[in-house]
C-alpha cells in the first residue's frame, strides 16, 4: 500500500483500537451483558456477596432497635418542647381575645358618645377609628390561630411517629 494520508490514518486507527477490551459484548446480549468473560471480573462474576459473620445480623438488629427507640424518645422530647410553645401561644391568644373585646367595647362606647354629642364628621371619625382597631386586633388573632394550628399539627405528627417507631422496635 502506498504511503498516503489514508493509509497512515488506517494504521494509527488500528493501533489505537488494540488498546480497548476486545471481549466487549453488546449490552443485553445472550453472551452475558456488557463485557464477556475475559478472566478478570468483579464480585458479580465470582458469584455474589461474601458471607457475613453469624452474629453480625443480631448486632445490627439490636442497634436498629436502639436507634428506633432513641429516635422515638427524641420525637417525644421535641413534642414536649413544642407543647411548651403551644401553651405560650394559647395564653397570647386569650390575651388577644380579651384585648379585642375591650377594644370593641371602647369603640362601641365612642360611637355612642359621638352620636349623642358630636357632629356627623366626628361620628365618621369614631367609626373609622373603631374599624381600624378591630382590623388590627383581628389580624393578630388570625396569625395566632394559624401558628397554634401549625404547632398542634406538628405535635400530633411527632407523637404519631414516635408511636410508630416504638411499634417497629417492639416488632424486632
Amino acid at each position: 500500500m502506498a504511503d498516503t494520508w489514508a493509509s497512515r490514518w488506517a494504521s494509527s486507527w488500528a493501533d489505537g483500537a488494540t488498546r480497548y477490551d476486545m471481549s466487549h459484548v453488546p449490552a443485553g446480549s445472550p453472551a452475558g451483558g456488557q463485557f464477556g468473560t475475559s478472566g478478570s471480573g468483579g464480585s458479580a462474576a465470582k458469584g455474589g456477596k461474601t458471607a457475613a459473620k453469624p452474629g453480625a445480623a443480631a448486632v445490627k438488629e439490636d442497634r436498629s432497635e436502639a436507634q428506633l427507640r432513641s429516635q422515638a424518645a427524641a420525637d417525644r422530647a421535641q413534642a414536649g418542647r413544642l407543647q411548651a410553645q403551644l401553651k405560650i401561644l394559647l395564653q397570647q391568644q386569650a390575651h388577644a381575645r380579651a384585648a379585642a373585646a375591650k377594644t370593641h367595647a371602647a369603640a362601641a362606647k365612642a360611637k355612642t358618645a359621638a352620636k349623642a354629642h358630636h357632629p356627623l364628621s366626628a361620628k365618621a371619625a369614631a367609626a373609622r377609628k373603631a374599624a381600624a382597631a378591630h382590623r388590627k386586633a383581628s389580624g393578630r388573632h388570625a396569625s395566632l390561630k394559624q401558628r397554634i394550628s401549625g404547632l398542634q399539627h406538628q405535635i400530633g405528627t411527632l407523637l404519631t411517629q414516635a408511636k410508630q417507631l416504638d411499634a417497629r422496635a417492639a416488632a424486632m
